[in-house]
């Protein structure tokens, strides 16, 4: 009976294995028809954005084997191993998605025993475009110095189409230095790297155009935004000049701060290019203040501007500019020589955003001089009209003419901010639609209204607007400039830095921009390509260790990392021995 029992037994559990296995391969065969990823972390740091797996999945774009050599590797401190295993686990992402059109490999440029071929190979590095950084550590006894090329050569096809750059971190000495370089571009990965392959994957890139004529920014006030537009953009000057067709080669057209009033011709020109599909993103200051008069005087008057665009073409669009400056007690910093401070200067906006694709993850907005605007025309419903930037629900409004004084930052005339006429106020519109011309209903010459060259429209095709009253929001100020072969070469300050390099108590910067940021998604937003949108923002969360606790609890931790296991499998054989003991001992 007992051995039946066991046959029987046994039987059952060759049964019940052979039904787990034949199970597992079934749930094997049909899982692999199917895809899918976890991602666990919070900040979702293993996962892709939806628009970089678009773009890896686009064939069209990306149709050709793309190559990364990737030139930092070999023997590094951990904080570059970090980025380094990073950039790894990033592209094998990449391939998950892409396949055979995404390679990659890394290079250690200083590996070779042959000490000529490294600086050889360097040398190339430099040609091409990526740039060295020194390290020169202590740790311990020991002390690091070395050069290291932190980026990336990009091929495709055999060819070399550019660079990506990890960081730019010139002398780094500091390990609390290196971990925030770490930090930071480990959060920055997928955006370097899906710019590059966005570069090569463009193969007809569109045309951003910058108008002049009505005393806009020069090209060199807006070199920060240029910079990086021009990475997946052309970059054209455009005037019109009474030409019908001056911007018809436009994909997006920039009107950066203009300081003259705009003609009926030109009006019209611009209206005929919306109308036609055109987009076109207004930065423009309704109110204009005299800045050299304020830092002479400490005072000076916000008078309106008027442009001849506010009350006809913008308002027939959607948007009413108000000729008034925003006060806000959310505010950025400025500088009064006469007393040598920086101070809280309340005519300075920080922006907040609302919800929106542009401002997703956006710092808060560095604005000067601005003012209210407000949606108008709602009953017209082929526009959608959205407002993605304001001020703070503590600001006021000064109407023009505004007093503007250094009195404002005195105690006694701080302004009440909670007198009960506080609000938010719009700064920032889009609009997206079918808009209706400025000129229906209008005389136009019938020149135009026959002509069999131009066909005058008075409904637009599907097209984008933003309208935004400051124009100071995509301007870089200018900190030196040089005449080099009869050219002018410019150094400027970034627009999302704090030019006045105000700290917070434990050193670092109180203030950072989301400007450029903002202006690029805004592009990108314009033409409808997401790719970067929602990654040129993306921050992850790097927990890392409490350094002084390292320190100091590190026996603590040697101990529990090294006894305890041991001490657990002593307990666990103990545990064992006495129940073969307890099992097999012969009662007496």
């Amino acid at each position: 009976m007992e051995a039946g029992k066991k046959k029987y037994n046994k039987s059952t559990d060759v049964l019940t294995t052979g039904l787990i296995i034949a199970g597992v391969l079934l749930l094997n065969y049909v899982l692999s028809f199917t895809f899918g990823r976890f991602d666990l972390t919070e900040d979702q740091r293993h996962s892709l954005s939806d628009n970089t797996i678009d773009l890896l999945q686009d064939e069209e774009r990306i149709n050709d084997r793309i190559f990364f050599k990737i030139y930092l590797d070999g023997d590094l401190p951990a904080d570059l191993v970090k980025i380094r295993n990073a950039v790894q686990t990033m592209l094998d992402e990449f391939i998950v998605y892409a396949g055979d059109n995404i390679q990659y490999e890394f290079i250690d440029p200083n590996g070779s025993d042959d000490e000529d071929y490294n600086l050889e190979t360097q040398s190339i590095l430099a040609q091409q475009g990526l740039v060295w950084s020194e390290l020169d550590l202590v740790n311990g006894t020991e002390r690091k110095q070395e050069i290291i090329w932190p980026g990336a050569v990009v091929e495709s096809n055999g060819t070399t189409m550019g660079t990506v750059q990890f960081f730019r971190g010139g002398k780094i000495d500091n390990e609390n230095y290196l971990r925030e370089i770490s930090e930071t571009t480990i959060s920055r990965l997928e955006y370097l790297l899906v710019s590059a392959i966005r570069k090569i994957s463009d193969k007809n890139k569109k045309t951003v155009s910058f108008l002049h004529g009505h005393g806009e920014l020069r090209p060199h006030e807006t070199m920060d935004v240029r910079k990086d537009l021009r990475e997946h953009f052309f970059i054209d000057e455009v005037s019109i000049e009474g030409q019908l067709g001056a911007l018809e080669n436009s994909d997006v057209v920039i009107i950066a701060q203009p300081q003259t009033r705009f003609s009926e011709k030109d009006k019209f020109v611009i209206d005929q290019y919306i109308m036609n599909g055109g987009r076109v993103m207004w930065f423009v200051d309704p109110v204009k203040v005299q800045r050299d008069t304020l830092l002479y005087t400490g005072g000076t008057m916000g008078l309106a501007n008027n442009l001849n665009i506010e009350k006809d073409m913008l308002y027939k669009y959607g948007v009413r500019l108000n000729p008034d400056v925003i006060v806000d007690e959310v505010c950025g910093p400025y500088y009064i020589r006469q007393t040598d401070e920086d101070v809280d200067w309340y005519f300075y906006p920080l922006l907040e955003t609302n919800d929106h694709p542009i401002t997703n993850n956006i710092e808060q907005i560095y604005s000067q001089y601005t003012s209210t605007m407000e949606i108008v025309n709602e009953s017209d419903k082929d526009v959608t009209k959205t407002v993605i930037l304001h001020s703070s629900p503590h600001s006021l409004i000064y109407k023009s003419p505004a007093r503007i004084n250094y009195g404002i930052t005195l105690p006694e005339q701080t302004p009440n901010f909670y007198n009960g006429t506080q609000g938010e106020f719009a700064a920032g519109i889009m609009l997206e639609g079918k808009f209706s011309s400025a000129f229906a209903n209008r005389g136009i010459s019938e020149t135009f209204l026959n002509s069999p060259d131009f066909e005058t429209k008075f409904k637009s095709d599907s097209t984008k607007m933003l309208v935004i009253s400051d124009g100071d929001m995509i301007r870089n100020e200018i900190l030196d400039s040089i005449e080099i072969g009869g050219k002018w070469n410019y150094q400027f300050w970034p627009i999302s830095r704090d030019i006045y390099g105000v700290k917070k108590p434990d050193g670092t910067p109180k203030y950072a921009y989301g400007n450029k940021d903002f202006i690029l998604n805004a592009v990108d937003y314009m033409v409808d390509d997401y790719s970067l949108m929602d990654i040129r923002t993306k921050t992850l969360t790097l927990r890392n260790l409490d350094a002084a606790k390292v320190v100091k609890d590190r026996e603590y931790w040697k101990f529990l990392n090294i006894a305890l296991p041991l001490m657990l499998i002593g307990l666990l054989a103990l545990v064992q021995i006495l129940l073969r003991k307890r099992k097999y001992a012969t009662t007496v």
